[in-house]
């Protein structure tokens, strides 16, 4: 473990309880949730997709980065339907169905004790889950300061998994959390943005975490081990490399998709599909995997 990263693990670890912030009241010392804009394109030239209920949830050393309205849909589901698939409860259907979308179904979990990161993917029928050593960025702090959402933010720069990421954090929150594997500020992040405009997260509130039990229960969501079954509905679990180029496949593919799925389709049922898919950026680019 290098110094620098032994040096984060301790001050994750050492740092709880917090200490009070500039909020008007004291900063929770239990655990902490945070909500966030997150918008990405799908095509460098096209306005972004909005994803508005991304939350971020920390305790005990371990963050989970998910979306709201994505983990009440697959709450809702087991209620829903049967273990054949078939409606069970009408009025839990219709509330999975009233769900606000566009929303996303990728989950980032970051544990700080075991210097580790999960990530979780769900396209379709297929799930993938990937575990790899936590990368921490190389933060060039910058010495610039600016207001955001009420909080004391300072700047900080770094070339991260593939991409140049400029983000704003604040101390006044002091742990080093953000959205997605945005890690290892000198506190929270609240704003992050690529080179290229492609990504952004903005923090929108912070407050007490009052369901310490979900990190727990989404993990358990995604099995540990690969399994495949005849109905097309699989479950991978990957290299991170592995799962991400898997994802890229998934979702830009859809010959890819079929096949992955054992589902068939006519050349016309094809074309169609490939041109509904929308483009898809990955936010760690498939050419960072090239050498890799």
């Amino acid at each position: 473990m290098t110094y620098r990263l032994s040096i984060l693990l301790l001050w994750v670890l050492f740092l709880i309880p917090i200490a009070a912030y500039s909020q008007p009241h004291s900063f929770p010392q239990n655990g902490i949730k945070c909500a966030y804009h997150f918008t990405r394109k799908d095509d460098p030239d096209r306005a972004p997709r909005k994803y508005l209920n991304m939350r971020l949830d920390y305790i005990d050393g371990a963050s989970i980065y998910y979306d709201l309205f994505t983990y009440e849909r697959d709450s809702l589901w087991t209620l829903a339907f049967d273990e054949n698939g078939k409606t069970k409860n009408r009025q839990e259907y219709e509330k999975i169905q009233s769900l606000p979308r566009p929303r996303l179904d990728d989950i980032t979990i970051v544990n700080f004790k075991r210097v580790e990161v999960t990530q979780l993917y769900h396209q379709g029928p297929i799930s993938i889950r990937s575990a790899s050593e936590m990368s921490v960025p190389d933060w060039k702090l910058v010495d610039e300061s600016r207001t955001i959402e009420g909080f004391s933010c300072r700047k900080a720069t770094a070339d991260y998994l593939g991409r140049n990421w400029t983000v704003w954090y604040t101390e006044d929150i002091p742990l080093p959390v953000g959205p997605w594997m945005l890690l290892g500020a000198p506190g929270l992040i609240v704003s992050a943005q690529d080179s290229e405009a492609i990504f952004s997260f903005r923090l929108i509130w912070a407050d007490e975490l009052d369901n310490n039990g979900r990190i727990a229960l989404i993990d358990s969501r995604y099995p540990k081990k690969t399994t495949r079954r005849k109905s097309g509905t699989s479950h991978f679990v990957l290299s991170m490399k592995d799962a991400e180029q898997m994802c890229f496949r998934l979702r830009s593919d859809a010959a890819y998709l079929l096949e992955i799925t054992g589902a068939r389709a006519s050349a016309n049922q094809l074309d169609m599909m490939q041109n509904k898919m929308r483009k898809y950026i990955p936010l760690i680019p498939d050419a960072y995997w090239k050498d890799k």
